[in-house]
């Protein structure tokens, strides 16, 4: 329930800081290029697809948080952030932090159903930016790979962990629970 309360708690939030902030969706630190899912970043980076999956941040569920919402909690959460959202799973304030690449290229939603499935969560790429970049290197260019995927700074993470909203945030502490295992090389 308490996680629950706070992943609203998180989408009011952000409700109330829209006009804060300009965008529409987060933004990674390498933002060119396009959303390209989860199904082509775990097929070489298994073992932090399975961490991110177990992970106890839940980013592998944010879109199912906003989807479970009761009618008591959304009261709630209106009351206690003075907002008035109706349906958190829609409402573009929440939905944004919940999902990989709102509303840009290649990103949620998607026209394609399979596609939109390996967005509607927060992915790998809402933290290391859009993969088409890092697909379009050789693979036998491992420094050329590594550089073309963003290192997820505190700025990252607080486009959507706002103060406000996670006022216990603590990025050296959190982005272990996202990351549990040692970043790996891609498989061999």
């Amino acid at each position: 329930m308490l996680r629950t309360v706070l992943a609203f708690a998180v989408c009011a939030g952000l409700a109330a800081s829209l006009a804060v902030h300009a965008a529409d969706a987060p933004k990674s630190e390498t933002t060119s290029g396009e959303y390209v899912g989860l199904n082509k970043c775990k097929m070489c980076h298994t073992k932090e697809y399975k961490a991110w999956a177990a992970a106890d941040t839940k980013h592998a569920l944010a879109l199912e948080t906003l989807k479970a919402t009761t009618a008591d909690q959304l009261k709630h959460m209106n009351e206690v952030l003075k907002t008035s959202v109706t349906d958190p799973a829609t409402d573009s304030a929440c939905v944004r932090c919940h999902v990989t690449g709102y509303r840009q290229p290649g990103g949620y939603p998607a026209s394609d159903s399979l596609k939109n499935a390996n967005l509607s969560f927060v992915g790998c790429e809402v933290c290391h930016g859009p993969g088409s970049k890092h697909l379009a290197v050789p693979m036998s260019n491992k420094e050329g790979r590594k550089a073309s995927i963003g290192h997820p700074t505190e700025e990252t993470c607080r486009n959507c962990h706002l103060p406000e909203i996670s006022p216990k945030f603590d990025f050296a502490t959190w982005s272990k629970r996202v990351h549990p295992i040692a970043a790996a090389a891609p498989a061999k």
